[in-house]
């Protein structure tokens, strides 16, 4: 069949995928499957399945806690949690999140057969705890039944890592073996690229790009057209090239070109002279109908929706139609590993160690809860705004809106605040007081107002009549006498400012009282104690003073 420029795309790239179709084979048997996977992904033409399991990956590799009433348990589990696979020394990556990260990968990248297996239980910090844990490589692994009847029972296959079906290599105690993918009585699992149809598709993009090369390969780069004379001159029969003279002619520019090439790397150059007009040119095949986009098109949107990514069409007029990728789906299946590895490996492990601890009694009745930090490779701005909403309500906690919001550890942001506190960093970066409220004699809304009476206690009601607020006004008078230090009160007026600042000019007293009044108020709703708002208060009104100051 020539390929005719008239034919339509749609209709070619049909053609062309029909022929690839019959040509796509995917290996029926578990073990095959597993090289393949591997193989696609050695170099993966489509650029689409690695980079996005890759995410799938990176996305799930969250942050796990486990905790119990009893605090010294916890902080026993933490230990362990933190340094499992401690003794390889970096080799294997210490922790219980980097075991969790070699589970997705092999859950999702290669053949979806995760099996942990525990290589060595040690006694850390008086508690017996798996020290040495790794992944099995699900390719090396192989079944045999245990009876010689075709049965589909769950538990009717004992594993082997290699196909000898070593009795010293069978996997007995000590693993945790899990088929995401399949039915828990399968021999073998369905890798997750296999099943979600991502290697069919692959190969066919394969196969177009092989196919692509293979064309290159049979034509000529580029010619070289070299054009003599003009039309001019032939038209009014001055002068026209005969055979023999343009055979001459192009052996000329190809002595120039050997010329060229025996001079490479020297100043020589050839040099060319001739009667009238010479045009040179290079010229490229038309290789778009080979390279159209279309070709791949439908390949690259069944492997988006194997992993996920449903498309979605949205019909906006009779001529138009917008496609929109749904990622639902692949969001679900990253909760569903992050789930998964919590419910059937962690949880495994945990009761494990409280099974293997029987002695300590304060351990072994203890209820455990395991906890993950947030998936926050899928949170958008929106969804941050509303959980910064949630925690104001005091729905929920100081450490979820940081981990979901700020996208940070919890335990570090504590010490860090901790830290500044100490390091006066706090009262350092208090915000500029940028509401001027002096003719409320306060600097921030919401302050409360002075009460009459004494230290700012209201006046009772039976005290409120002309004979009993007498005798109040002269207890009180004898109750201010008592009182050593009012300097920390908060100051209404510039007269009532500490000696010390009404030596300052009028612009800066006015700040440190504004800076003062705000930092009071703002401490005391905070600790409800006036010496601990006063304590605050002062540094950061000095503070202000001091920037007023600088910027001068």
């Amino acid at each position: 069949m020539a390929l005719n420029s008239e034919i339509p795309a749609d209709v070619f790239s049909n053609f062309f995928l029909s022929l690839l179709y019959r040509k796509i084979v995917v290996p029926s048997d578990y073990h095959s499957q597993c090289k393949v996977v591997k193989e696609m992904l050695t170099d993966d033409v489509t650029g689409l399945v690695d980079s996005l399991t890759d995410f799938a990956v990176n996305a799930a590799s969250v942050k796990f806690t486990v905790e119990t009433k009893n605090v010294e348990f916890n902080a026993k589990l933490r230990y362990w949690m933190d340094n499992i696979n401690k003794d390889f020394n970096g080799v294997i990556p210490r922790g219980i999140d980097e075991l969790a990260k070699e589970y997705y990968k092999e859950r999702w990248k290669a053949s979806s057969f995760p099996i942990v297996k525990i290589l060595k239980w040690e006694v850390w910090e008086g508690l017996v705890v798996p020290a040495k844990m790794a992944l099995v490589d699900g390719e090396s692994i192989y079944a045999d039944n245990k009876t010689t009847e075709e049965t589909k029972a769950i538990g009717d296959y004992v594993y082997y890592i290699g196909s000898a079906l070593d009795p010293k290599e069978k996997l007995g105690k000590g693993i945790i073996i899990t088929k995401p993918m399949s039915r828990w009585f399968d021999k073998y699992p369905v890798p997750y690229l296999i099943k979600k149809g991502c290697y069919h598709n692959y190969k066919i993009i394969k196969s177009l790009k092989d196919k692509q090369t293979e064309i290159l390969d049979q034509i000529i780069p580029y010619l070289l057209l070299v054009k003599k004379g003009t039309e001019n001159l032939a038209v009014k029969n001055i002068k026209t090239y005969n055979d023999d003279e343009l055979a001459l002619i192009r052996q000329q520019f190809q002595d120039f070109k050997d010329e060229m090439a025996e001079s490479t790397g020297t100043i020589k150059s050839p040099i060319r002279t001739s009667q009238f007009d010479e045009e040179i040119k290079h010229l490229i095949p038309d290789l778009s109908v080979i390279f159209n986009k279309d070709l791949f098109a439908v390949a690259e949107r069944n492997i988006l929706a194997g992993l996920g990514f449903v498309d979605v069409f949205e019909s906006t007029s009779s001529s138009r139609r917008e496609s929109v990728l749904n990622p639902k789906i692949f969001v679900e299946t990253v909760k569903s590993g992050v789930n998964d590895f919590k419910n059937h490996i962690l949880k495994e492990l945990i009761s494990q160690i409280i099974e293997k601890n029987s002695a300590h009694r304060k351990y072994i009745n203890q209820d455990f809860f395991i906890m993950n930090s947030p998936i926050t490779g899928f949170q958008s701005d929106d969804f941050k705004n509303l959980i910064k909403q949630l925690y104001n309500y005091g729905k929920i906690s100081a450490q979820t809106a940081v981990e979901m919001v700020a996208e940070t550890d919890f335990e570090t942001e504590v010490y860090r605040r901790e830290k500044e506190r100490k390091d006066g960093i706090e009262e350092k970066m208090y915000p500029q007081v940028v509401q001027n409220l002096e003719e409320k004699g306060f600097d921030t809304p919401g302050a409360p107002k002075k009460e009459d009476g004494v230290n700012g206690k209201p006046i009772p009601e039976e005290k409120k009549n002309q004979e009993t607020k007498e005798k109040y006004s002269k207890s009180t008078e004898e109750t201010l006498e008592t009182i050593e230090d009012l300097t920390g009160a908060p100051y209404q007026d510039i007269k009532d400012l500490p000696p010390a600042v009404k030596k300052l000019k009028a612009k800066e007293r006015r700040t440190w009282m504004r800076a003062f009044n705000s930092a009071y108020y703002y401490k005391l709703g905070k600790t409800g104690s006036t010496k601990e708002a006063e304590s605050y208060a002062f540094p950061v009104a000095w503070a202000a003073v001091n920037k007023t100051k600088e910027e001068k």
